[in-house]
């Protein structure tokens, strides 16, 4: 090779190194700015945004269990039990369609092995009541428990579908602003101006302390208090940027 010939190679090199080197300090500008082919570029953020509200659903599980020598008076005792629960629940307000089976199930006592005095077979029934008055649910708990209900399983404050996609556009509205603020400081400190958005998507994920307070006595009932329901999303937009 001719020395003229190794003059154009290293030419060749160093403008490969140095166009390297240019694209590596574009691509880290901001530490969030992806450079793309056209010399647009993009900005990636992750933000988070939350709203809350006051529950307005109810939701109560109850059970009724029996035990018995034998399948039949346990079955017989149970149902005999659950009628007059739900007796109990209508006088207190609620209707069937908010009652609904959520588990039945009749077998052999499994104590009975460890205690031969147990009864050889038991009988339960779940059911899940669905409240739009969460005010009521002390006094349907009350009405459950002296009716024949045996177990409260649990009790669990909510959103009506209207108002949960209410309250999850107003987070998301929330997570939208916080991630155009971020991504606004990011193209401003890289001189680049936002142009719009090009890709979101979003994980949500639902909240909501209750507490619970049973008051004693002949004239008191049970008292069931919530805190506030809450929605927090996260989302992850990329922006459209361009120079300034």
């Amino acid at each position: 090779m001719t020395r003229r010939s190794y003059a154009a190679v290293a030419a060749a090199l160093a403008v490969l190194l140095v166009g390297g080197g240019v694209a590596a300090a574009l691509g880290g500008t901001t530490g969030a700015s992806q450079p793309t082919t056209d010399g647009a570029s993009t900005i990636t953020v992750g933000a988070s945004g939350s709203a809350e509200t006051t529950p307005d659903r109810a939701v109560v599980r109850v059970a009724v269990v029996t035990t018995a020598d034998s399948a039949t008076e346990a079955r017989d005792r149970l149902a005999s039990n659950v009628s007059a629960m739900r007796d109990a629940l209508a006088e207190a307000g609620v209707d069937d369609a908010q009652i609904r089976t959520t588990r039945y199930d009749l077998s052999q006592n499994y104590e009975a092995r460890e205690n031969p005095s147990a009864p050889d077979y038991r009988a339960y029934h779940g059911f899940q009541i669905t409240l739009n008055d969460t005010d009521a649910v002390g006094t349907v708990i009350d009405a459950a428990v002296e009716g024949g209900a045996t177990r409260v399983e649990n009790v669990r404050f909510t959103l009506s579908e209207e108002r949960s996609r209410e309250l999850r556009s107003e987070a998301l509205e929330d997570a939208m602003s916080n991630a155009r603020g971020q991504a606004s400081t990011l193209a401003g400190a890289s001189g680049l101006a936002l142009d719009g958005v090009a890709d979101v998507s979003t994980t949500e994920r639902y909240g909501g302390p209750v507490a619970y307070q049973t008051a004693a006595g002949d004239a008191a009932g049970t008292s069931v208090e919530s805190g506030p329901v809450s929605v927090n999303v996260q989302v992850q937009v990329t922006f459209n940027a361009t120079e300034a």
